[in-house]
C-alpha cells in the first residue's frame, strides 16, 4: 500500500482538499466554492450544512483520482474564529457567523472602553475583535439568548468539519487560544471566562488536545458521504494559520510567513509566548510543541484587487478578454508597468475595516495623492504597495526579531507583488514550491499524529522545498521608507474621521 495524507483546507470562499505523498508531493486535489451569506450590513455568515456537504463532495473528488484504501491519514485545516454552534444532538444551531463579522462591534467598543480587553490580553496575548468567539457570544446572550440556550458545543469550522467526520467534540490548541486560553499554560483559563462576563458558557467549549492528536476515524456516514474508507484515522487538525506556516517551513523560533490571501497577514514563530507591545495583534499556540505564534492580519488582502478589478478595472478586463488573458496577468503587467510609488498615490486597504496593528472596524478605504497626472497604472500599483504598507506596519508594530520570511497565498503566485513586499519590508521573501500550503499543513499535522514523521522537524525537512527568492532592491527600500511613514501619519490622521463617517446616514440606492 502507498501511504499519502489528505489535508483539508477549510477557506472562508473556497474548501480544498489535497492529497500528498510523504514527500509532500500533490497526488490529488479538489476544490468546493462555499457562498458567504451578509443578512445585514456588516454581517457574514455561512450556512454549516452547506460547508460540510462542499467539503464531502471535495473529498469525494480528491479520491477519485487515486485508491482510498491508500490515504494513512486525514486532518482539517480551517478559517478560525466565528462562531460554529450545535446542539446537544449535533445540528448546527444557525449559520455560523464568521471571523468577519461585525455584528458584536458595540460588544467590542465596550469592552475597549471598560479596560476588558486589555485585561484579557494580558494572558491570550490576542485583541479581541468582532469575529472573535467571545464577542459573538456576549451579541448572543443579549440579542438572542433564546438561540443562545440550545447551543451545546461552539468551535470553530475545522471542528465542524471533524465533527462530521468522526462523530467526536473537540478543538485544537491552535484553535482554542482565542479567546479563552492561558497561553503559557495551553489551557482554557477559568479568569479569561470571568474577566469577558462569559463564564456562564464554560460548559460549551470543547475540549481542547494537540493539533497532532488522533481523535477518532472516519464513521460509516462519512464514509458514505466522502468515499474515505470507514475507520481512517483523523487527526484534531487546526487552525488555517499553523497549517499554513508548516506547509511553508515556518516552524522555528525567528521564522515569519506573510501570507497574502483573503487576509494580508504575518505569523512570527516564537520560542515563548511573546505579548509585547501590549494590545496588539493575536496569539496562538502553534502545533510543534514548544512553539507559538504572534500573528497579525489585515482585514483585506486580496479581495482589494478584486474589488478594483469590479469597480476600476472594466479597461483591464475587457482587454485580458479580448487578448484571451487572465485578468490577474494583466493586472500583473499593468502594475509592472507602473513606476515605484504609484505616481505619489497612497492606498489605504480598509474595506473591511481594521484589526491589526490597531483595531477600528469603522476604519475604511482610501485613494491619497490623486490628480490629473494619476494613471490607471499607478492607482493599480498603488492598491498593490498599499496592502505591502499594511504588512509593513504589522510587522513593524510588533518589533521582534525575524531572521526568515516566507511568502504564500495566492498573492504569492505574483512577482512583481513578491518584490514588492521585499523592497517596501527590506526583508528577502523565500517562496515556497507549491500553493496548497494549508493543505499541505494539514497531511504533515496528519503525518506527525500516525508516526509517519517522527516530529515537524522531519516532515518539513521532507516536504517544503523553496522555488524563488526575491530580495530588496535599496534605491526602492528608500524610496517606499518615505511613503511608509507618511501612509501611517494618514492613518494618525484618520483615525477620528472613521467614526464620524460611519455614524453620517447615506442611501444605498438612488432615489
Amino acid at each position: 500500500m502507498t501511504a499519502l495524507l489528505l489535508g483539508l483546507d477549510v477557506g472562508t470562499s473556497l474548501i480544498k482538499a489535497v492529497v500528498f505523498d510523504l514527500d509532500g508531493q500533490e497526488v490529488s486535489a479538489a476544490s468546493r466554492a462555499v457562498a458567504v451569506q451578509a443578512p445585514q450590513p456588516g454581517w457574514t455568515e455561512q450556512d454549516m450544512e452547506a460547508v460540510w456537504e462542499a467539503a464531502a463532495v471535495a473529498i469525494r473528488d480528491a479520491l477519485a483520482q487515486i485508491a482510498a484504501s491508500d490515504v494513512a491519514a486525514v486532518a482539517v485545516a480551517g478559517q478560525g474564529d466565528g462562531a460554529w454552534m450545535i446542539d446537544a444532538q449535533g445540528r448546527p444551531v444557525a449559520p455560523a457567523p464568521l471571523w468577519s463579522d461585525g455584528r458584536a462591534t458595540d460588544a467590542i467598543d465596550r469592552w475597549a472602553a471598560s479596560g476588558v480587553l486589555s485585561r484579557l490580553y494580558v494572558r491570550g496575548g490576542t485583541v479581541l475583535w468582532p469575529g472573535s468567539q467571545a464577542a459573538l457570544l456576549a451579541w448572543y446572550e443579549e440579542h438572542d439568548p433564546e438561540l443562545l440556550r440550545r447551543v451545546a458545543t461552539v468551535f470553530c469550522s475545522k471542528d465542524w468539519i471533524r465533527f462530521r467526520l468522526t462523530d467526536t467534540v473537540g478543538t485544537d490548541e491552535t484553535d482554542g487560544s482565542i479567546p479563552f486560553m492561558d497561553l503559557a499554560e495551553r489551557t482554557v483559563s477559568a479568569d479569561q471566562l470571568e474577566i469577558s462576563g462569559l463564564a456562564a458558557h464554560a460548559g460549551r467549549l470543547p475540549d481542547v488536545v494537540k493539533s497532532h492528536a488522533v481523535i477518532g476515524g472516519v464513521t460509516p456516514a462519512a464514509a458514505a458521504a466522502t468515499g474515505l474508507v470507514v475507520g481512517t484515522p483523523v487527526v484534531a487538525g487546526l487552525l488555517d494559520v499553523a497549517a499554513n506556516a508548516i506547509g511553508v517551513g515556518a516552524i522555528d523560533g525567528g521564522q515569519a510567513m506573510v501570507t497574502l490571501g483573503t487576509t494580508a497577514l504575518i505569523a512570527i514563530v516564537l520560542d515563548r509566548p511573546v505579548f509585547e507591545p501590549a494590545d496588539i495583534g493575536a496569539s496562538v499556540c502553534h502545533a510543534p510543541d514548544g512553539r507559538w505564534m504572534r500573528a497579525l492580519g489585515a482585514m483585506a488582502g486580496t479581495p482589494n484587487l478584486d474589488w478594483y478589478l469590479a469597480t476600476m478595472g472594466e479597461g483591464i478586463c475587457a482587454e485580458a478578454e479580448a487578448a484571451e488573458l487572465d485578468m490577474y496577468e494583466l493586472l500583473e503587467r499593468e502594475v509592472a508597468s507602473a513606476a515605484p510609488g504609484a505616481g505619489g498615490v497612497i492606498y489605504h486597504p480598509f474595506l473591511l475595516g481594521e484589526r491589526a496593528p490597531f483595531l477600528e472596524p469603522r476604519a475604511r478605504g482610501s485613494f491619497f495623492g490623486l490628480s490629473m497626472a494619476t494613471t490607471r497604472a499607478d492607482v493599480a500599483r498603488a492598491v498593490y504597495e498599499g496592502i505591502a504598507f499594511a504588512i509593513r506596519h504589522c510587522f513593524e508594530s510588533v518589533r521582534q526579531p525575524v531572521t526568515e520570511m516566507r511568502l504564500s497565498g495566492g498573492g504569492a503566485r505574483s512577482q512583481v507583488w513578491s518584490q514588492i513586499l521585499a523592497d517596501v519590508t527590506g526583508a528577502t521573501m523565500s517562496v515556497p514550491a507549491g500553493s496548497q500550503f494549508g493543505a499541505l499543513g494539514a497531511a504533515i499535522t496528519a503525518g506527525v499524529g500516525i508516526g509517519l514523521y517522527s516530529d515537524y522537524e522531519m516532515a518539513v525537512r521532507r516536504c517544503v522545498r523553496i522555488e524563488r527568492v526575491h530580495r530588496p532592491a535599496t534605491e526602492r527600500c528608500a524610496i517606499y521608507d518615505e511613503r511608509f511613514r507618511l501612509y501611517v501619519d494618514l492613518i494618525d490622521a484618520m483615525q477620528p474621521m472613521w467614526p464620524r463617517l460611519t455614524s453620517i446616514p447615506f442611501l444605498l440606492s438612488s432615489p
